[in-house]
């Protein structure tokens, strides 16, 4: 019966000592005795930081994602500008191709010109036309 008992006080030391042995922030660690409310306010306040880190760290990527959509705004508005004014020099360059062809299948004499001054007329229009192509070949290229 002695060696039952001694027995029991030896297991109960031993279970004693682990739970008085372990000091640990993790509450769910420890045992028993090992809780210690600095350490456990430790961990709250450290988990909390890591909240605060990234609170902030989402809020800067939130501003930063707000710029980036006003910036393709502003794009997508210019895009849309740079399309208008290049469908407009395209039909610019189209009258003035059916003026050339106009000038030049047409006599002189019908038109109330000298050659000569059909002539410089057909030519100021090709250069002109020329002037809008590369317009047209710049825009394009936006």
């Amino acid at each position: 019966m002695k060696a039952i008992i001694v027995s029991a006080a030896v297991c109960s030391a031993l279970m004693l000592g682990g739970c008085l042995g372990a000091d640990t922030s993790d509450p769910t660690k420890g045992g028993l005795f090992g809780y210690s409310p600095k350490t456990y306010d430790q961990r709250i306040q450290d988990k909390q930081d890591q909240l605060d880190a990234l609170d902030a760290e989402n809020a800067r990527v939130q501003e930063e994602n707000a710029a980036l959509e006003e910036t393709k705004a502003k794009k997508q508005a210019d895009i849309a500008a740079q399309q208008k004014r290049l469908n407009s020099v395209n039909a610019e360059i189209k009258k003035l191709q059916g003026q050339i062809s106009s000038a030049e299948a047409a006599p002189a004499a019908s038109s109330g010109l000298t050659d000569a001054q059909k002539a410089a007329k057909i030519k100021q229009m090709q250069q002109q036309l020329k002037s809008l192509e590369a317009e047209a070949d710049a825009l394009s290229r936006l």
